[in-house]
């Protein structure tokens, strides 16, 4: 099948993390796979993300006068947008339902989107964000002089620079990538990555997000996250702590005990089953096809 992983917005951090991982898992699938940004390819169907992309009319009705199936990629939960919590009252109510309804499924990477995603369209599917091969590119550096690392954008949230500023005050050396939307090439974040031993994951929402860390497990990474909802199993991939005092001890004790080469080695055990291949074959077989939700166990 010909497919486009069409990115309207910012190809940043997170979503270059997940086009990735989509492309070489759908050409392992034995699909003919480009990417594209902020253009709908003719000849394809097209993987769209994020779901925030209803909200370029142009884009909507490129999708809907073509008449070319396309799904869309549910890369942040329904609610982290207007409408997961009043659509009704939106002004852009139309262009939604349109673009959700006219879709041939909706990948959910969250098990808790299934439900509301039915109200605007046919085919809700759970996709799990698993693991590739290819997508262990972070270099396994011998020396490490950093002690923690973070990539994501801090100054808009003050419980990550509160975190980040107590590790330093417990003597850790911590280099924050900053500025998520304006992220260096991934080449550069990744080289900063290897100088680290452990990998931070700071949560900004009520939930797990697979899109650090289940890829820094994916290259046999350590790290540690606060502790937030996770009904999909996506902490397997890292160290929880259970309040932000407990997070910056786990951070002193593993660097101080050389722990964190095997901790990531052990993090990499726990989801190397959730290859990613087989998964979205599974997701391209339901929606073409019609099924159930894919993705595998939920742990």
């Amino acid at each position: 099948m010909r497919i486009d992983i069409c990115c309207i917005g910012n190809r940043f951090n997170m979503y270059r993390n997940l086009i990735a991982l989509l492309y070489h898992s759908l050409v392992d699938a034995g699909h003919d796979v480009s990417v594209s940004q902020n253009r709908v390819a003719t000849d394809a169907v097209s993987l769209v993300l994020p779901p925030m992309a209803f909200r370029v009319p142009e884009l909507v009705d490129e999708l809907a006068g073509r008449r070319r199936r396309y799904l869309v990629v549910g890369v942040e939960t329904f609610d982290g947008f207007s409408h997961g919590r009043a659509p009704d009252a939106a002004d852009d109510l139309d262009p939604f339902r349109r673009f959700f309804g006219e879709a041939t499924a909706v990948l959910c990477l969250f098990r808790q989107d299934l439900q509301p995603y039915r109200a605007v369209t046919s085919r809700p599917l759970y996709l799990r964000y698993g693991v590739h091969p290819a997508l262990d590119e972070i270099p396994d550096a011998a020396d490490r002089p950093v002690d923690v690392a973070f990539f994501g954008d801090v100054d808009r949230y003050p419980a990550r620079v509160r975190t980040i500023e107590r590790l330093r005050q417990a003597g850790l050396t911590v280099d924050v990538l900053a500025n998520a939307t304006n992220a260096p090439h991934e080449l550069v974040r990744n080289a900063r990555l290897a100088r680290a031993k452990v990998d931070l994951n700071l949560a900004h929402a009520e939930h797990a997000s697979p899109q650090r860390v289940v890829y820094l497990a994916n290259n046999r990474r350590c790290c540690v996250s606060n502790a937030v909802s996770d009904p999909d199993g996506y902490l397997q991939a890292a160290y929880p702590s259970p309040d932000e005092t407990a997070l910056i001890e786990a951070c002193r004790s593993i660097v101080a005990d050389g722990s964190w080469r095997a901790r990531g080695e052990a993090a990499y055990e726990r989801v190397r089953d959730w290859a990613m291949p087989g998964i979205v074959a599974a997701a391209l077989d339901a929606a073409f096809d019609g099924g159930a939700s894919v993705g595998g166990r939920v742990g």
